[in-house]
């Protein structure tokens, strides 16, 4: 998918700006309950605009990618440079999975 790019592949032009990369930055639901982190972002070439947010679920030694919509997150109150959503972590895990190849193939963008 040739419109559609992720964070990880863009490079910044300045050192600076790449302080505001989200990647990292911890996602809490309800009850301030830690539900991830944020893995990537995927966004549109041409407009510049934000599809979807890769949440990570997993721990250390497992990796559980979901696609939340970017409307979904706001600024957390609670926590400096993070971010917070109103679902819970089956509501999170019941958003589409992420493949990171999937990205590359209409056919499996699509599904």
């Amino acid at each position: 998918m040739s419109h559609l790019g992720t964070l990880r592949d863009y490079r910044f032009s300045n050192v600076d700006e790449a302080t505001d990369d989200v990647r990292g930055s911890k996602v809490y639901g309800f009850n301030d309950e830690k539900l991830g982190k944020i893995d990537d972002v995927i966004f549109d070439h041409a407009s510049g605009r934000i599809q979807y947010v890769v949440i990570d679920t997993g721990g250390w030694l497992s990796s559980k990618k979901f696609l939340v919509p970017p409307q979904a997150l706001r600024p957390s109150v609670d926590h400096d440079e993070d971010f917070r959503v109103d679902l819970s972590q089956a509501q999170i895990e019941s958003f589409p999975p992420y493949n990171e190849a999937d990205i590359e193939s209409d056919e499996k963008w699509a599904d």
